[in-house]
Parts: C-alpha cells; structure tokens; sequence
C-alpha cells in the first residue's frame, strides 16, 4: 500500500474475496451440518454447531489469507505462514465460542447473523479471530516495518465490522466487506511508512 492505486486493489479485493469465501463458508457449514444427520430447520447439537463454523471460518480465513499474502508479496517476502495464521485466529477463536456457549447452553447456529437480530456477540467471536490472526501476523511483519502494532489493531476491528454491518441487513455484508479492506489497507498504508532498518525487500 505504497501509492493509492495500491490501496485501492487491496481495498477492492477483499470486497470480492471476502463475499466470495463467507458464500463459500456457509455451503460448507450446511455441507457439515447435513453429515451430521441434521435438516435445515434442526438446530443440531452443540458439537456439530462447534465443528460447521470451524469449517466455515476455515474457508473464509484460507481464501481471504490467500489473497493477503499474494498481495503483499509485491512489496515483501512474506511467509505462507500468513495464511495459516489467519485460519489459526478463525479455528481458535470458534473452538472458543464452541465451549463458552456449550456452558452457557447456546447453540452457535443461533447466533449466526442470518438467525438473530443480536449481532454483537458472532462479531465478537470474529473480532477474536482478528485479534489472534494479527497477533501472530505482527512477528511476521517484524523484519520489515516498525510500526505494525497497527495491523493487529486493524484485524480485529475489520473482521468485527464486517459483522456489525449487518444490522443494517444482512445483504450489507458487502459493505462490511469493504470496511474490511479500508480499515486493513489504511494500516498497511501507515505501517508501510515506517521501513525497518533490515528491511528486505523483494
């Protein structure tokens, strides 16, 4: 993200990659929910709901991580380990929830974005995700850029707008798909600014 047009892909991008992965995802949750024996209308159990939305987050985190790493493969040498630790942050942070809710005896389907009006507690669970995605992205930024803080700021808080967005409706997934690409981009920007002394550079 050293010029506008930089930011401007990286922004775009993940509109379409996002919104391509989470449709993605959600077929590969009813996919998971549909082996464990259950119909749409079933609320399943609170391991099968556990195990759909690892996979879910599993499909969202490899194609958004994919699209990351390619991205900024033009600026540095930036390890594989990009993606896995974007698919870490999703599978820990729902593995999480899976027990947090199995205590509180809440299914995790119930709080999908698409079967309630409380959107605060799945965009916490991604926000948690963020976080965990962008603490170990920051060592792998280490070698390059001084002020990278300020991508784990920019994970948790773009996976947790994408969620918040759809109170306004669920179709405004698009824009919190594009305030993903804003907040990440505008911290890439900044931390772009800010080369390390032993830089290296491709």
């Amino acid at each position: 993200m050293k010029s506008l047009n930089d930011y401007s892909k990286w922004a775009l991008n993940h509109t379409w990659i996002i919104l391509f992965s989470y449709f993605i995802s959600m077929i590969v949750l009813l996919f998971i929910h549909d082996a464990f024996g259950f119909s749409m209308a079933d609320d399943g159990t609170y391991l099968s709901n556990a195990v759909m939305h690892i996979g879910s987050g599993f499909v969202l985190a490899l194609g958004t991580g994919i699209m990351q790493r390619e991205l900024l493969k033009k600026h540095i040498r930036i390890s594989s380990f990009w993606v896995v630790s974007l698919i870490i942050g999703f599978v820990v942070a729902e593995i999480t929830a899976g027990i947090v809710l199995w205590k509180l005896e809440i299914y995790r389907g119930l709080i999908n974005i698409f079967n309630t009006d409380v959107h605060f507690p799945e965009s916490l669970i991604f926000a948690l995700a963020g976080l965990i995605a962008g603490i170990i992205q920051f060592r792998l930024l280490k070698p390059y850029y001084n002020n990278r803080f300020y991508w784990i700021i920019a994970s948790a808080m773009g996976w947790a707008l994408l969620i918040l967005s759809t109170y306004i409706s669920p179709f405004a997934l698009i824009l919190g798909a594009m305030l993903y690409g804003a907040i990440t981009g505008l911290a890439f920007y900044r931390i772009m600014e800010s080369k390390a002394p032993d830089e290296n550079m491709t």
